[in-house]
C-alpha cells in the first residue's frame, strides 16, 4: 500500500477510516490512537487550517462546552478568548506527553480525561471523541 504524494491528508484520511469504520472491544484504544494521528498531524502540518471558532460552539465539532473543566492558563497573546485551534493543541499536547485517563462506567471505558501542564481539563466521552475527530478530519480533508 502506498500513501498519496500528501501525506498529512493521506495519512489522516486513512486515520478518519480506521476511527469511523471500526466497531470492536477496542475502540477506546483505537480512538487514542486515532487522536495521535489527527491531533499531532494537524497540529505540525495544518495548524493554521483549524479554525478559531470560540468555545461556545464546540457542539459542532462534537465536543460539549460542559466537557471543558478547566481553560487552563494562556501563555500565548492569541489565546485570550478560548476557541477551536487552542482546543486542538491542548488535546494535542495531553495525547502526545500522556497526560490522559480511562474514565469508566459499568467496567467499560466511557471516555478519557486530558489534561496538560497548563491546568488544562477536559471529560470528554467516546462518542465526542469520535464525533470530534470525524469532524476535524474531514474538515482539514476540505481545507488543506
Amino acid at each position: 500500500m502506498e500513501y498519496d504524494p500528501d501525506f498529512a491528508r493521506s495519512f489522516m484520511k486513512r486515520t478518519l477510516a480506521l476511527a469511523t469504520e471500526y466497531d470492536g472491544p477496542l475502540d477506546a484504544t483505537l480512538l487514542v490512537n486515532c487522536l495521535l494521528g489527527l491531533l499531532i498531524v494537524p497540529k505540525e502540518a495544518l495548524i493554521e487550517k483549524i479554525p478559531t471558532t470560540e468555545f461556545d460552539s464546540l457542539l459542532q465539532w462534537g465536543i460539549k462546552p460542559d466537557s471543558i473543566k478547566r481553560l487552563g492558563r494562556c501563555d500565548y497573546g492569541h489565546e485570550h478568548r478560548p476557541n477551536l485551534r487552542q482546543l486542538v493543541r491542548r488535546l494535542r499536547n495531553a495525547v502526545a506527553h500522556f497526560r490522559i485517563e480511562p474514565r469508566h462506567e459499568n467496567g467499560q471505558v466511557s471516555g478519557y480525561t486530558f489534561s496538560d501542564q497548563n491546568c488544562f481539563r477536559a471529560e470528554v466521552s467516546l462518542g465526542e471523541i469520535k464525533a470530534f475527530v470525524t469532524k476535524l478530519a474531514a474538515h482539514l480533508e476540505t481545507q488543506a
